[in-house]
């Protein structure tokens, strides 16, 4: 991977035990998934990748971790839930994104209240809820936004790029024409 700060794919596939057939323009994220994998799939992988540190097993989520990922794996991109952890991987070169959870508007209030802002972008969880966020929300969301689980069809895929996500984690690859690019 090139050096310094990664850029996000449209569309990044979910990777916990296996790589999914690459296609143009798709990256991958490794999550919920062991060190051992992630350093066996990672070295299969020739797609830009991103890491979710704090669902991998056997990696605690510190700077060293980091380190690691960045310097060894080539992992420029990475999400954690924690606010200096991301900070932390921003002043080692890499694209951070905090992972906010939105379950409720209490719970958005207060993931925003603890987010660091630019240049640590955000990761929303379930990522089908940002269409459903009102625009003022939206604009609050420090940027890139990824639209972060349960985006299962094109439908959902399309509904999160139009809401302003610069990218859209899911577990399903489309093959054909690239998700549309409606505005809101």
């Amino acid at each position: 991977m090139s050096e310094g700060r990664a850029s996000l794919p449209r569309v990044l596939v979910s990777v916990r035990d296996r790589l999914p057939a690459p296609a143009d323009g798709e990256g991958v994220l490794f999550h919920d998934l062991s060190l051992t994998e992630l350093i066996r799939l990672n070295a299969m992988v020739d797609q830009p990748a991103a890491v979710d540190v704090d669902t991998v097993e056997g990696l605690s989520p510190d700077a060293a971790a980091l380190t690691f990922l960045a310097d060894r794996l080539g992992i420029k991109t990475v999400i954690t839930r924690r606010p200096a952890l991301a900070l932390k991987a921003v002043q080692l070169g890499c694209l951070a994104l905090l992972h906010v959870h939105c379950l409720d508007s209490t719970g958005l209030e207060r993931a925003l209240e603890s987010h660091p802002g630019h240049p640590v972008g955000t990761a929303v969880s379930p990522g089908v809820v940002l269409e459903h966020l009102a625009p003022g929300q939206r604009r609050r969301l420090p940027v890139p936004v990824v639209a972060y689980g349960l985006v299962r069809s094109r439908e959902d895929l399309d509904a999160a790029l139009a809401a302003g996500a610069a990218a859209v984690m899911t577990t399903t690859t489309w093959r054909g024409p690239e998700p549309s690019l409606r505005r809101p």
